[in-house]
């Protein structure tokens, strides 16, 4: 069966959008400690090689290769336009790559990074077999994708409306499974990943930068909101107004992380993450 959704970034999200980057960045700021918080917690090593698939703007990337000088980064996405190879170090490799049709060879990194990306790929499930394979043995694999359900408690009747109307916009425009992350970690140990573990995490919108990029997530895509759930310009504009002010708190999406360890060549030792 054909399918007749298009893949992120080929129509919505892409970074060629005038706002794009921009949200990118606020996303960054926003979760960037929690997946730096987790990626220390699987003990990287300065000579460790590293994947980060779909690296966006590249502030992880770039701070892996600070953590790896004697390893190398790539950092892929299907387009590298948003990342900045101004003073860029040299142990980072900046490719557009397309992990549903693209390869690595297998054995190649200690650590491979995904954040925000999974949840979109109608072949996640194979994309993530692969990403297996490109594991060295001993390697970790640390996925990040959203998790919806602070919006299902919201108190604030306007916020949650459009929120989940965001989210079921993604899904039907684009396939994005945001289900998908309340599995974790056991598609990992399905693809025989061990050491695994699972941890959740949401920031707050209102003045911060969560609240700018949840803001801008919005308004990229209002005609869908307004086609499909009949949220109006001026509703629009009240979340917009509500989700930036100082005085609004409330929780935007949820940050689901699962890790794990390609098992280790018998006789070396297990590096095991503290979670």
């Amino acid at each position: 069966m054909v399918s007749d959704t298009i893949p992120y970034g080929h129509l919505l999200f892409a970074h060629g959008h005038a706002a794009e980057a921009e949200r990118l960045t606020a996303l960054a700021a926003a979760f960037d400690p929690d997946t730096i918080h987790r990626l220390e917690n699987l003990g990287i090593q300065p000579d460790w090689n590293c994947l980060e698939i779909g690296a966006g703007v590249g502030t992880i990337a770039g701070w892996l290769a600070t953590q790896c000088p004697s390893g190398r980064v790539v950092a892929t996405d299907l387009d590298t336009s948003l990342i900045s190879d101004e003073g860029c170090p040299p142990n980072l490799q900046i490719i557009e790559h397309d992990a549903t049709v693209d390869d690595f060879p297998e054995g190649t990194f200690n650590l491979i990074h995904s954040r925000f990306v999974f949840e979109h790929l109608e072949e996640r499930d194979a994309v993530l077999a692969k990403a297996v394979r490109w594991l060295a043995p001993g390697g970790w694999l640390l996925l990040e994708d959203t998790g919806p359900f602070p919006f299902d408690s919201s108190p604030n009747e306007l916020y949650r409306r459009v929120s989940k109307a965001v989210l079921s916009i993604a899904t039907k425009r684009m396939g994005s499974d945001y289900e998908w992350s309340r599995a974790f970690p056991s598609q990992l140990r399905a693809n025989g990943l061990v050491h695994t573990g699972v941890h959740a995490s949401s920031h707050g919108v209102g003045a911060t930068p969560m609240g700018r990029a949840w803001r801008l997530t919005a308004e990229h895509i209002a005609a869908d909101l307004n086609t499909d759930f009949g949220i109006t310009a001026t509703e629009l504009a009240a979340f917009a107004d509500q989700i930036e002010s100082p005085s609004f708190d409330d929780l935007c999406i949820a940050s689901i992380a699962a890790w794990g360890q390609k098992p280790p060549v018998a006789g070396l030792p297990s590096q095991r993450s503290s979670g």
